[in-house]
C-alpha cells in the first residue's frame, strides 16, 4: 500500500512538471506550484489526520487535549483559509488577495513558532516536523513579496 507521503512527493513533482511547463502562462511556473502546493497539503492534512485525537475522551488529561487541539487544528483551520484566499486570488487577480494571503502565512508561521514549545513540551516527537513545516510560510512570503510575476499577474497596488 502506498503511503501518503510518498503518494504527496509523487503528486507534488507532477505539479512540479506541470509549473515548468505552464512557467510561459500568468499563473505558472512558482505561482502555479504554490496553488498546487496549498491545495494538495490540505487534501493530504485532511486525510492524514486522525480525527479521533480531537476526542477529549481519548486524552488523560484536560491541558494535554486543549495543547494538543488548539496548536493542531488552528493549523489546519489557517491552511484552509489560505487555499481559499489562493482561489479568490486565481479568480479575481486582485491584490488586495496577495496582501491577505501574506498575512495568512504569516499568521501560519506565527503558529508553527508558538506550536514549537508545546511540541517540545507535550509532544516531543512532533518537534522537528513542525520546526521543518517553518520553512513555508517563509519561503513563500519572501516569494510574494519580491516575484515579478506576482506583481504583474495581480497588478501591484504599492
Amino acid at each position: 500500500m502506498v503511503s501518503l507521503q510518498s503518494l504527496g512527493g509523487g503528486i507534488a513533482l507532477v505539479f512540479g512538471i506541470v509549473a515548468i511547463l505552464r512557467r510561459n502562462c500568468a499563473i505558472g511556473g512558482w505561482l502555479f506550484y504554490f496553488f498546487c502546493q496549498v491545495l494538495l497539503g490540505l487534501a493530504l492534512a485532511a486525510a492524514s489526520t486522525h480525527w479521533g485525537n480531537y476526542s477529549p475522551d481519548q486524552w488523560d488529561t484536560p491541558l494535554r487535549y486543549f495543547l494538543f487541539a488548539v496548536s493542531n487544528l488552528s493549523r489546519i483551520v489557517l491552511l484552509a483559509a489560505i487555499s481559499v484566499v489562493c482561489i479568490l486570488m486565481a479568480d479575481t487577480r486582485a491584490w488586495h488577495w496577495v496582501v491577505a494571503l501574506q498575512y495568512a502565512l504569516a499568521a501560519y508561521g506565527v503558529l508553527t513558532v508558538v506550536k514549537l514549545p508545546v511540541d517540545a513540551y507535550c509532544f516531543p516527537s512532533a518537534t522537528a516536523r513542525d520546526a521543518l513545516s517553518l520553512a513555508f510560510p517563509a519561503v513563500w512570503m519572501v516569494y510574494f513579496g519580491v516575484s515579478v510575476r506576482v506583481k504583474k499577474v495581480f497588478g501591484n497596488a504599492t
